[in-house]
């Protein structure tokens, strides 16, 4: 009889957790697309140099770091939040840019922290002038996701 009962018990704690793992899922699904959808805003924003709108996504602990190769030289950059926001506050003729991304990769950890790779073409005027790779780290602040680091690689398209 104990046998059976272990038995009941451990088929009933199998299936409640199979059945968490089913009705997770969608939530998950939902949560990386709202990822996808806050990197894409934000990726949008910045290309048309709406710096507020920028703010709004980031954490105020946020980091920029990129990395470009231009003629034959790697240049990197390293910046806190409130730098890159000042540095583009101070630019006086700005080009507007898109970046269109061909593929996004999702990992997101507790559904607290996440990780997304953005494959973009960085496009001036309708010409697309290099291949960035955007990796932005993203964490869940009083429920809303912000973004903590963004990192890219940049390198010019061959004409």
């Amino acid at each position: 009889m104990n046998k059976v009962l272990a038995v009941i018990i451990s088929l009933t704690l199998c299936l409640s957790a199979s059945t968490q793992h089913f009705e997770e899922e969608p939530k998950m699904e939902a949560e990386k697309g709202a990822l996808i959808n806050l990197v894409e805003q934000f990726l949008t924003a910045i290309g048309n140099h709406d710096i507020e709108k920028v703010q709004t996504m980031l954490s105020d602990k946020a980091n920029i770091y990129g990395a470009s190769l231009r003629d034959g030289k790697w240049i990197t950059i390293t910046y806190t939040i409130q730098e890159y926001l000042e540095r583009l506050k101070s630019y006086e003729n700005t080009t507007k840019y898109t970046e269109p991304v061909s593929e996004f990769t999702v990992h997101m950890e507790m559904g607290r922290l996440a990780f997304v790779k953005a494959d973009a073409i960085f496009t001036i005027n309708g010409e697309p002038r290099n291949n960035n790779l955007d990796y932005f780290t993203l964490i869940k602040e009083d429920e809303n996701w912000k973004i903590l680091n963004g990192s890219y690689v940049s390198v010019r398209l061959q004409k």
